[in-house]
């Protein structure tokens, strides 16, 4: 009971997690059905050192998730949680308490979780998803009254209290940049750069947080990453890299954009299991990039009896899904 009443307590989760924002992590999951191997890397003391050709994660652990979820909705860790779904039920992960929280079933299937830093409150967005709308459903966590409430205003970020998403426009299909301010639950919609190029595959990571601003990936003319500089004014800047995958390097064939680390790498991840793993890392300022080797992981699927993992030739691996959270920190909260 004491330690309960400790951990429970206001003044050290907010204690606890802004020590646990000074050093962020790269959470990689694996997932084969509903088992997933959860690995933590700290993003200063191991991926920041550009001397290091490899490493090993700090912490390991098997979990078993709920019976029949489908997928992970978000591919980011909002302040510590996570939005997985089951069926069309979201389910809210903590990995560090390693428990689950499932919310009624939404209005709309596409959900977006959020975090106001300034009065600390998580809440989930439900909207119809890929479409521009200004009518959403909200679900505020840990409110008495566990339900969607109506609010007037595809893979999404939260940036300082504020839930960016893609959407498309009517029968155009014309990419809008929609935002929701958590706290004040509103919606608006942001002008994106009118020379800015997206392929058909909104799935794909588009939006990231990129030192703290909201950036977009434009993969034409080897690779262009516009940032979100005035919202109000729809200002973006625009800086252009040689995107790694832009060398033709079959060895790079599966590798995504999985997000970015604080120091303003881009992070690229093989969407299957291959082995060895690599992590590549993109320096869009200098121009430059560097793979690590994330050893141990076919020696964890030993030791929790997960059988099936083939060569780099395909077969069985391919069973076997990656999923990456940058900066992502430990939190208290559920």
């Amino acid at each position: 009971k004491l330690w309960s009443s400790i951990t429970t307590d206001p003044y050290f989760i907010n204690l606890h997690e802004t020590r646990s924002l000074q050093q962020p992590n790269l959470l990689l999951c694996i997932r084969k059905n509903d088992s997933v191997l959860v690995y933590s890397i700290p993003e200063h003391t191991q991926i920041s050192n550009r001397s290091n050709s490899s490493f090993k994660p700090i912490d390991l652990h098997h979990m078993k998730f709920p019976r029949d979820y489908s997928y992970f909705c978000s591919r980011q860790s909002v302040h510590g949680l996570i939005c997985s779904q089951e069926s069309r039920k979201p389910i809210i992960w903590n990995p560090s308490k390693r428990q689950f929280l499932t919310l009624p079933k939404p209005w709309r299937t596409g959900l977006f979780l959020g975090h106001d830093p300034i009065e600390g409150k998580y809440k989930v967005l439900c909207v119809p998803y890929k479409k521009t709308c200004y009518e959403c459903r909200v679900l505020t966590l840990g409110s008495a009254q566990v339900s969607w409430k109506k609010g007037y205003t595809n893979a999404g970020r939260c940036i300082k209290g504020v839930i960016y998403y893609l959407a498309t426009k009517g029968k155009t299909h014309e990419f809008v940049l929609m935002s929701f301010d958590v706290r004040s639950e509103t919606l608006d919609t942001i002008g994106l750069p009118s020379v800015i190029s997206f392929v058909t595959d909104i799935y794909s990571d588009k939006l990231i947080n990129y030192r703290g601003r909201l950036a977009c990936m434009d993969n034409s003319n080897g690779g262009r990453l516009w940032i979100l500089v005035d919202a109000e004014k729809h200002k973006w800047s625009c800086q252009n890299f040689h995107s790694p995958l832009s060398y033709h390097d079959p060895s790079l064939r599966t590798f995504k954009l999985r997000g970015c680390t604080q120091a303003g790498e881009l992070i690229y991840l093989p969407d299957k299991f291959h082995k060895p793993f690599e992590i590549l890392l993109c320096d869009p300022v200098r121009n430059s990039y560097r793979r690590f080797e994330l050893k141990g992981i076919t020696d964890s699927y030993r030791r929790f009896e997960l059988k099936g993992i083939a060569d780099d030739h395909g077969g069985e691996n391919n069973m076997y899904q990656i999923y990456a959270f940058p900066n992502h920190i430990e939190s208290m909260s559920l």
